[in-house]
């Protein structure tokens, strides 16, 4: 069965505020008007931008397979078994480091996370296998053995609901960081 998956680009951007009054003279509302302008131009702008791409399997000249990355744009249409590559590409934009960058990105329904894929580029990563209430950087569960005894096993993939990329140091202006992990579409 073909399904249809849309991607949804969002940028994060900051709108800077003047505050009006009129019970002060107008010389004191221009300079707290101008701090704030400031305030508000000097701060961190982190964009966000998601993408995908689908992984196709190419044979070179010699009948070596090649892995590809093919851009998916809009709706795209995937089937069972394909395995998609999302990028989360963040960038600072304002002139202000960007302290405590975490970037949250849920695994897309009817699809299911490809354990060992996340690559941190810099960041701790960390996962959620309860719809993102919690997070580890190993998810562990209970399970019950055939004896009766209960041992904390790694959760499976199938469990996986979220993937956290934790940036402790600040993203400094004009740099920029790029966040991956790989679903299957069941």
């Amino acid at each position: 069965m073909k399904r249809k998956l849309a991607l949804g680009l969002g940028i994060l951007a900051a709108a800077a505020a003047v505050p009006v009054m009129t019970s002060t003279p107008v010389f004191a509302e221009l300079a707290k008007a101008g701090e704030a302008i400031v305030q508000n131009i000097v701060q961190p702008k982190v964009k966000l931008v998601l993408s995908a791409q689908k992984k196709v399997i190419m044979t070179d000249a010699q009948g070596k397979e090649m892995v590809a990355w093919e851009d998916l744009k809009g709706a795209a249409t995937v089937e069972p078994g394909d395995v998609l590559r999302y990028v989360l590409s963040s960038e600072n934009a304002g002139d202000k480091p960007a302290e405590s960058l975490v970037l949250t990105q849920p695994v897309p329904n009817q699809t299911q996370y490809v354990i060992g894929s996340a690559k941190a580029n810099g960041a701790q990563l960390s996962y959620s296998i309860d719809g993102g209430s919690s997070f580890s950087a190993q998810p562990m569960v209970e399970v019950t053995l055939p004896d009766g005894t209960v041992e904390m096993q790694p959760a499976p993939a199938e469990m996986y609901s979220h993937v956290r990329w934790d940036y402790s140091e600040s993203l400094e202006p004009m740099a920029s960081v790029r966040a991956v992990f790989e679903v299957a579409v069941k």
